[in-house]
């Protein structure tokens, strides 16, 4: 068969359609439209709409356009199951793409590239995903696809993308920066320094910019997590410890002693003890007392505070007696041990004068 024109094609169609209505394939009601739409196919490709049995005889041997239709279709039908076979677990790269079908899907990538710039990445994607479909063999398709879907924030996309590009080419080391950036966006530090680390070394000598940093960045992050990590674990065992010791039985209030337990009660505003010791004046001046004994009784001859006194349990129904409140050894340590010093400061007073 010689050469097929577009004039040719236009020409069988015509033949089809004159057909159609001859044989009233078509209703009565549309012959006019039919005409119409004739009349319009040789306008539009410049034949006369007279030589369509001519050129069936000559171009397509005599056969009609509905004949080479279903010819091709059962041709098809005979050939498609073995040939789905053959082509079922064919990989991309074993694929042979014509040199027009390249350059369509060249084309394709350059609208990509020019919706990235104008950041529709969704077009993007569809321009990337056609010249796939073109030319699955590609991979710089791939790759462009998968920065596509990180600008999209699809990064799981992205990360297949990454790979299935690797995977037809080991050495096309911008995949491996593709697949470093999407995991990293995707919280997986790990996997993007050694997505990072595969691409510097198949980039050798002369590393890019663009590699090192990710590397640098992904790997610092690592060493902060463990790093948390360990500060996370440090802490726990610190708090266990720490709550340990403040559970424990007679503790108080920053690991000190629940002095307010020996004075029969519990601490806070209610306990007398606790107000007491809470009251810098009256501590100057209970310090003050426990060292001049006639100081002592003669506060203590006050009602207010021998009921003091008596509530905290330093004398009995008939009021506090001085000689137990000197030598309380608990109330003593809280005055600064002075209650004792004055006792001793009388045997040893010549010594430390001399």
């Amino acid at each position: 068969m010689s050469s097929v024109s577009s004039k040719d094609i236009a020409l069988s169609i015509i033949g089809f359609l004159k057909q159609s209505v001859a044989d009233k394939t078509i209703a009565e009601d549309f012959v006019e439209s039919m005409d119409v739409a004739i009349d319009c196919i040789a306008d539009a490709f410049e034949v006369n709409k007279d030589d369509d049995k001519s050129v069936i005889d000559s171009k397509f041997h005599g056969r009609s356009l509905s004949e080479l239709v279903k010819a091709s279709v059962a041709s098809s039908s005979s050939a498609g199951a073995s040939e789905k076979e053959s082509n079922k677990d064919a990989k991309p790269s074993s694929i042979i793409v014509d040199d027009a079908t390249k350059e369509r899907a060249d084309q394709l990538k350059l609208e990509g590239n020019r919706l990235m710039g104008a950041k529709d990445y969704a077009g993007a994607i569809a321009k990337y995903t056609e010249a796939i479909g073109l030319d699955p063999t590609n991979v710089v398709y791939l790759s462009n696809r998968a920065a596509a879907y990180s600008s999209a924030q699809k990064h799981t996309q992205a990360v297949e993308d990454a790979e299935k590009a690797i995977k037809l080419n080991p050495e096309f080391s911008r995949a491996y920066s593709r697949l470093g950036l999407a995991q990293y966006a995707l919280g997986n530090p790990k996997e993007a320094m050694e997505a990072y680390k595969k691409g510097l070394e198949v980039e050798g000598d002369k590393p890019s910019d663009g590699m090192k940093k990710g590397y640098e960045t992904a790997k610092k992050r690592v060493e902060q997590d463990l790093e948390n990590s360990i500060s996370a674990s440090d802490r726990s065992g610190e708090n266990e410890s720490e709550s340990g010791f403040r559970s424990a039985p007679g503790t108080g209030a920053g690991g000190l002693p629940d002095f307010s337990s020996l004075f029969g009660g519990a601490g806070g505003s209610d306990n007398p003890f606790a107000n007491l010791m809470n009251n810098p004046q009256m501590m100057q001046a209970a310090q003050s007392m426990m060292s001049n004994p006639g100081a002592m009784q003669e506060m203590l001859n006050n009602p207010a505070i021998r009921q003091m006194a008596q509530s905290l349990g330093l004398g009995g129904p008939d009021g506090p007696d001085l000689s137990n409140i000197m030598n309380n050894p608990m109330l003593n340590q809280f005055m600064g041990g002075r209650g004792n010093n004055s006792n001793n400061e009388g045997g040893q007073g010549g010594n430390n004068e001399s």
